[in-house]
């Protein structure tokens, strides 16, 4: 079965191995992409659905280039979301205090580059067969209950998402491919000034599985590790906005583990001095910044002190 080969690929992923990859930067769509330190070749991916038996030599390709980025996941059986066709999903669990994390690495292999690129032509079943020297990618810290789950059970914050079109209201019970910025937006204003890059040009808090996710650009295993120790604390407080939050722990034993970054006030919670010095701490290593280059194509370059 071409699931169970693509993770036995990722399972004799050696630790010690280094990425063949360069810069990470941001595309005019506020798409994450990394440079990859060689030129690969994309087949032909069926525009219905990219089948685990089409991406195995794909997934032979790429893990090699990111195993860092791979090491300790697996690729989901059932993509989260669903819609996501032409990706490939790899989630890998990591444990919390209180809660516990996926970290979901989506990486999308559909043909967007310019038309240089294409090695062979698509046609109305088939995208083009395409070289390129990057990988699109979303790179996810989705919270969820101490009980680990796949599909990935997420600790919701909103039930529906609610969008105008054509001048009538749509609800949507299941996650979808539509603009969720406002509601990110209102995950970002229940936390102080923390954020090093203002987040309408890359927000680190997003909206994503009807919860509040963190971005994670360089999801090695190090950052991994760094972004679920500040990224608890901050998920509680965004989500005491949202929902009660004995519902997901009582407040008693929330305050016995992070007795020196979180407090209650008026009902909610709020970071101690201590919690934003940490998240300023982790968040000032991010910085956008853009040559000649950059400028021409849209793009800013994250860097990573």
């Amino acid at each position: 079965m071409a699931l169970n080969q693509i993770n036995n690929y990722i399972r004799l992923i050696d630790a010690q191995n280094a990425n063949k990859t360069g810069n990470i930067y941001i595309s005019v769509l506020k798409n994450e992409f990394i440079m990859l330190n060689e030129e690969i070749s994309i087949p032909k991916i069926p525009v219905s659905k990219l089948s685990y038996i089409e991406a195995l030599p794909i997934a032979q390709t790429i893990i090699p280039l990111i195993p860092l980025f791979l090491f300790g996941h697996t690729l989901l059986e059932e993509r989260q979301p669903a819609h996501e066709l032409h990706s490939l999903h790899f989630i890998r669990l990591l444990e919390g205090r209180c809660i516990n994390f996926y970290h979901v690495l989506r990486v999308d292999f559909k043909f967007g580059g310019d038309s240089s690129a294409i090695l062979e032509p698509g046609n109305n079943d088939y995208y083009p067969s395409y070289r390129t020297n990057r990988l699109y990618y979303k790179s996810r810290l989705v919270p969820t209950f101490k009980d680990p789950s796949t599909p990935i059970t997420p600790i919701k914050l909103i039930q529906s998402i609610t969008t105008e079109s054509d001048q009538y209201f749509h609800t949507y019970a299941m996650f979808d491919d539509i603009d969720t910025s406002n509601i990110t937006n209102e995950f970002i204003k229940t936390l102080p000034d923390i954020f090093s890059i203002p987040s309408n040009l890359y927000s680190f808090i997003v909206m994503d599985y009807y919860t509040a996710c963190m971005n994670i650009p360089n999801p090695i295993p190090l950052e991994l590790d760094r972004a679920v120790i500040i990224f608890e604390p901050l998920f509680f407080i965004i989500a005491s906005h949202f929902i009660p939050i004995d519902s997901i722990i009582s407040l008693h034993e929330l305050e016995a583990h992070f007795p020196e970054l979180i407090a209650i006030k008026d009902q909610k919670l709020v970071p101690t001095p201590n919690l934003i010095q940490m998240a300023k701490e982790y968040f000032n290593r991010y910085s956008l910044t853009r040559d000649e280059q950059c400028m021409l194509k849209g793009w800013w370059q994250l860097v990573i002190a």
